[in-house]
């Protein structure tokens, strides 16, 4: 029900007021009241999140939550649909809101804190005040984070979570399995606020300020300690593995453990033959080629890689030969077709080619396929 039946004549006033943004006239009206201004709330009309909402000024927000006694910020509010009803409203800001408004109210079921919209909202200051009267930054609404909310409403920015980050937000009680689905800017921001975080800096500072020698070993102890107070879980390293973005296996991999070198290892090989789905082994050769081509951190030396790369190269063309010689021409077109990726590397020249065809004598249906696939 998109409409104001559902409200009394009192919540229809100051919904009117609150539009205007008006607190003289706001405090007039809290004033005439003959009980106190939280009678007007309930599980669908509060003011406080109408207030912030509708982008009222800070002073208003302060005047409602002081006047409304709150004691708790931590609830949700559902089905606010009165907040559309602006058609005849002449403010065009406020106007300018109800589309956004509309589509905000949509997500989540229609279900909304008071720390949730002003952080869709940018009110850093509200923010800020909510969260200093105890509004929780790991709140679930609908079995979701605040944080997980604003990603999926396409509304988490950097500058939204550095402010959370700046007021106590952690990895420490939000799992990083649960940013899984973000982007990588705000996985890596998670974690390197939780690892390196204010007390390593004063650690840091105090080395510096009191001139305090230390060993190689002993700092580099103190930054693995700081590594190893997380572990990234298994997911984050496959979704990028699978994509093939591996800068960003390897920057997972330093919080990886320098001890743990050899499983991670053994970790990238069984998942690269996972993923090689087209058994042809291009997820190999395209991680190795990355080894062979990057100054990396990885635990693959560059001569591994090369190795790695021409056995699987070496294989490509005995498997051709066998095929020419077997005079197998559907399973050489259906090989060539899946090592399409390769093809350019086996042979170094068009000769090469046609001596494979004068030495093994091959039909005619052979020379069309191998001219269809090397272009001779």
């Amino acid at each position: 029900m998109k409409t104001n039946d559902i409200l009394s004549e009192k919540q229809k006033l100051i919904l009117e007021l609150l539009k205007r943004n008006n607190i003289d006239k706001l405090k007039d009206f809290i004033n005439s009241l003959e009980t106190p201004l939280y009678f007007l709330n309930s599980t669908n009309f509060d003011l406080l999140t109408l207030a912030l909402s509708l982008n009222c000024t800070f002073y208003i927000i302060k005047l409602i939550y002081n006047r409304c006694n709150y004691k708790t910020l931590n609830y949700v509010v559902k089905d606010i649909y009165h907040l559309y009803d602006m058609s005849n409203h002449k403010d065009e800001t406020i106007v300018n809101y109800q589309n956004s408004l509309e589509v905000l109210m949509d997500s989540n079921n229609n279900v909304k804190s008071p720390l949730l919209v002003s952080l869709e909202f940018s009110d850093f200051q509200s923010v800020e005040f909510l969260i200093n009267k105890g509004a929780d930054m790991y709140f679930k609404i609908n079995g979701k984070y605040i944080l997980e909310i604003l990603r999926e409403e396409n509304l988490l920015t950097m500058r939204k979570l550095n402010f959370l980050l700046k007021n106590g937000f952690s990895l420490k009680k939000f799992k990083i399995e649960r940013l899984s689905n973000f982007e990588f800017k705000y996985i890596k921001k998670c974690l390197e606020n939780f690892v390196f975080d204010i007390n390593f800096i004063k650690y840091l500072l105090n080395l510096y300020k009191n001139k305090a020698g230390i060993s190689k070993r002993k700092f580099n102890h103190r930054v693995n300690n700081e590594i190893n107070k997380i572990e990234i879980p298994m997911e984050l390293y496959l979704k990028y593995l699978d994509r093939k973005d591996y800068k960003k296996v390897e920057y997972l991999y330093k919080y990886y453990g320098t001890e743990k070198t050899r499983s991670f290892k053994d970790f990238i090989l069984f998942y690269l033959n996972y993923f090689d789905r087209n058994f042809n082994k291009k997820s190999f050769y395209d991680f190795f080629n990355f080894i062979i081509n990057n100054e990396n951190t990885f635990p693959f030396s560059k001569e591994y890689a090369i190795n790695e790369n021409e056995t699987i190269i070496m294989n490509k063309k005995l498997k051709i030969v066998e095929l020419i010689k077997n005079n197998n021409n559907l399973k050489l077109e259906t090989f060539l077709k899946n090592n399409n990726y390769i093809l350019h590397c086996l042979y170094s020249s068009k000769s090469e080619i046609l001596n494979l065809i004068n030495e093994y004598n091959v039909s005619s249906d052979i020379v069309d396929i191998l001219r269809k696939y090397f272009l001779i």
